[in-house]
């Protein structure tokens, strides 16, 4: 689920996004199929975006913190969060509340400066997102009950060698710009990341 809405987002890019309580407005009115599409991730868009904000879908996507609310709701937030930020200087650790995950990253957009690595993560530990400047493919990989969201091109690769060797890897799917999400064997993650694959 989270790849497809990467990919809905990158999509309609241009496309403006806000919220009323709980309605999800959209402007300008997209074609049929591209509100179909975002119907489908209503309840993680409302949850990521502030009451009565307006923000379009590509700044959604550059934008690492915003990016890093959207991509948590997709997963699903029932635990406080780890937020892990690596700006200049030592690693910051932050525990940020469930309620206050939208607003606490929101701000941080707008007071911090822009980080190069981004780690957040539920104190349960169900899954993490790993988000690293300059990023070019994410990947969805799920071992055991542990789901990984990856947005860091050839590091994604490396983690998928290594995670191979010696876990049991399900359900692993990759998405890039321009591409609809697709299952990924990770047999190939080497050489897609050689570029004899089908990556781009």
């Amino acid at each position: 689920m989270a790849l497809d809405l990467l990919h809905a987002l990158h999509e309609n890019s241009g496309l403006y996004l806000y919220r009323v309580r709980d309605r999800l407005g959209l402007a300008p009115n997209p074609p049929e199929e591209v509100q179909l599409t975002l119907s489908r991730h209503k309840p993680v868009l409302l949850r990521a975006l502030e009451e009565g904000e307006r923000v379009e879908a590509a700044v959604l996507l550059r934008n690492p913190h915003r990016l890093l609310a959207l991509l948590a709701y997709a997963l699903g937030v029932e635990a406080p969060m780890w937020l892990t930020g690596y700006y200049e200087g030592p690693p910051t650790r932050y525990l940020v509340p469930v309620d206050e995950l939208t607003p606490y990253l929101a701000q941080a957009s707008r007071d911090l400066p822009r980080p190069r690595r981004l780690h957040l993560s539920p104190t349960t530990g169900e899954w993490p997102v790993d988000w690293r400047e300059g990023w070019e493919v994410a990947l969805e990989a799920r071992v055991a009950r542990t789901r990984y969201l990856l947005l860091p091109a050839l590091e994604a690769w490396d983690w998928l060698e290594a995670a191979g060797k010696g876990l049991t890897l399900h359900e692993v799917s990759v998405w890039q710009p321009g591409e609809a999400p697709r299952p990924f064997l990770p047999a190939t993650a080497r050489a897609s990341a050689d570029g004899e694959g089908a990556l781009s």
